[in-house]
């Protein structure tokens, strides 16, 4: 599998050796829950997308509400290159939309966390306070892949960029946690 850190990264750096872990998923998935526990398990730094979204939000003194109405492709690409640099700069685990595949072989361990669309929906609408969830979740879902095959070619329903694919939809944290444990200290540790 191709990676995309060249495109970002205009002076090439070699990996030290220390794992690269990569976390994706749709919005709702549970991206962030494994990342955290990865990154608290195993001691590596735990990098999200999320982040430099709220850090542009803050540099152009945007609440997140306002930089989402008006981010288009310069603040996507913008994400995606402030997170992958930081993912450059050794040991981490990384959580975004399409981190395994911006990354490609770059990470040692490709995870895609999933659940079924009521499922995320439900997440969300806990978290986020969303009415009627679900055509929400399905709107950002198809808008989400078809900015990603615009920007870089990748058809974010092809699972054979991962190491693993856990649907999280009906198994709880723990379980979850136990089975990520498992596959980190059996493949990069």
């Amino acid at each position: 599998m191709e990676s995309f850190v060249d495109e970002f990264n205009e002076q090439a750096r070699s990996k030290s050796g220390a794992p690269v872990i990569a976390v994706d998923g749709l919005s709702g998935a549970g991206k962030d829950t494994v990342a955290s526990f990865v990154s608290e398990r195993f001691g590596v730094r735990h990098i999200s997308a999320s982040d430099a979204f709220y850090e542009i939000a803050e540099e152009r003194d945007l609440s997140e509400t306002e930089l989402s109405a008006q981010a288009g492709k310069e603040v996507d690409l913008e994400i995606d290159r402030r997170t992958l640099q930081k993912a450059l700069s050794g040991p981490c685990v990384i959580d975004s939309r399409i981190a395994a595949h911006v990354l490609g072989t770059y990470a040692d361990l490709r995870i895609r966390v999933k659940a079924d669309l009521e499922e995320r929906a439900r997440r969300l609408g806990e978290r986020d306070g969303i009415g009627s969830p679900v055509p929400h979740v399905r709107t950002r879902d198809r808008e989400d892949s078809r900015r990603y095959q615009e920007y870089y070619g990748i058809d974010t329903s092809d699972l054979s960029v991962y190491h693993l694919v856990l649907d999280n939809t009906d198994v709880g944290v723990k379980p979850q946690n136990r089975i990520i444990e498992s596959v980190v200290e059996n493949t990069v540790m």
